[in-house]
């Protein structure tokens, strides 16, 4: 499917939610509906849809990045000398319901248009729904942008070595993915104790005989994500170690199990919460069972409690249990699937094994 033929898509939907016009303005949606990588730091870059045509718009200095987008809206461009919303309300024209991103557009912009005359409308979920089900090509790149997170995780664990410090494990790969063309990633490699946290922070920590590591790289490559994490110790695995491994790949597989059409999002988290908790002795369940990714990271529907979104056929999920024990480390195992109308599809391949690093 063509930008283009999403943003027909979008001007359908719109039509059928009563909107005159959408406006979208997240970075990641502006993407995906024209495949422009937008920066906009403190300027306005924005996609408007109308009911029988829209614009790009872009700051003049990124006129020629507008023009060589594979998109066949029109490019509006505006000088330093405008904020935007003059160009803006001329691609708008007569719309006056107009579907805006709520989480994304700015307070004071929203202000704007309302002075103007629109009726603003929350189109987040329109235009996200419209982005939760990725087609063969957008499958094709999350795959592709798995490869090279798992050739660079590959040369990571075979180069670890005792005295290796966390914070420039991470800088090596962080380089060696932007070398592979990636043009964000967050590697999140922990080692020992840090590893317990599944947010840390990446610090001086040398890398020690006995330690568990929990490496957790994503990368964004051809504008989709690839998110996946594995682990190892330096020497040979613990108890804790061989029987937490153990307990989260066993949920792993039953969360990757449960993403099925039909099934709901906490229905993927209960499957994986149903072993980890079991085991509290070994450590503590601290996030869901994984989320949603594609032009962005993180994307609904996210696998957690309470959330009861039906899964549909092209969702790209994180499946990713994990056991944290405070003082001693943590073991997560995350591989990227695609929902099907039969089996989960594993879009990433690497091999589902606790490595072990030479002490």
């Amino acid at each position: 499917m063509s930008v283009d033929d999403r943003v027909e898509q979008l001007r359908e939907e719109a039509a059928r939610a009563g909107l005159d016009a959408v406006l979208v303005t997240s970075p990641p949606s502006i993407f995906y509906l024209t495949g422009l990588d937008a920066e906009p730091m403190e300027r306005l870059y924005a996609v408007a849809v109308t009911a029988r045509g829209g614009a790009l718009i872009v700051p003049a200095l990124d006129r020629e990045g507008g023009e060589k987008a594979p998109t066949g809206l029109d490019v509006v461009d505006y000088q330093a000398s405008s904020d935007g919303f003059p160009e803006l309300s001329g691609v708008l024209g007569n719309a006056r319901t107009v579907g805006v991103e709520e989480d994304h557009l700015q307070f004071a912009r929203a202000r704007r248009l309302q002075a103007s005359g629109s009726e603003l409308r929350d189109a987040g979920a329109l235009v996200m729904g419209l982005r939760e089900r990725k087609d063969a090509a957008e499958l094709d790149a999350i795959r592709h942008a798995c490869t090279v997170v798992v050739d660079a995780m590959e040369r990571m664990f075979a180069g670890l070595r005792v005295g290796d410090v966390e914070r420039e494990v991470n800088a090596r790969i962080a380089f060696e993915l932007a070398s592979a063309g990636a043009t964000d990633s967050h590697p999140l490699i922990l080692f020992g104790p840090n590893a317990s946290l599944p947010h840390g922070t990446p610090g001086g920590r040398e890398l020690a005989p006995g330690d568990v590591v929990c490496a957790d790289v994503s990368a964004r490559i051809g504008g989709y994500w690839a998110d996946l994490t594995r682990c190892a110790t330096v020497g040979p695995a613990s108890d804790w170690a061989q029987r937490t491994w153990a307990v989260v790949r066993d949920a792993q597989a039953a969360a990757t199990a449960a993403a099925r059409v039909g099934a709901t999002a906490q229905d993927v988290d209960a499957a994986q919460r149903a072993i980890v908790e079991a085991a509290p002795e070994l450590g503590a369940c601290l996030h869901g069972a994984g989320h949603a990714m594609g032009v962005e990271i993180h994307e609904p529907p996210y696998l957690v409690p309470g959330r009861d979104t039906p899964l549909a056929a092209g969702n790209v999920l994180t499946i990713e249990p994990g056991l944290y024990a405070e003082g001693t480390g943590g073991i997560r195992l995350e591989d990227d699937i695609a929902v099907t109308e039969g089996d989960p599809v594993l879009l990433s391949d690497m091999p589902l094994e606790l490595r072990e690093i030479p002490a």
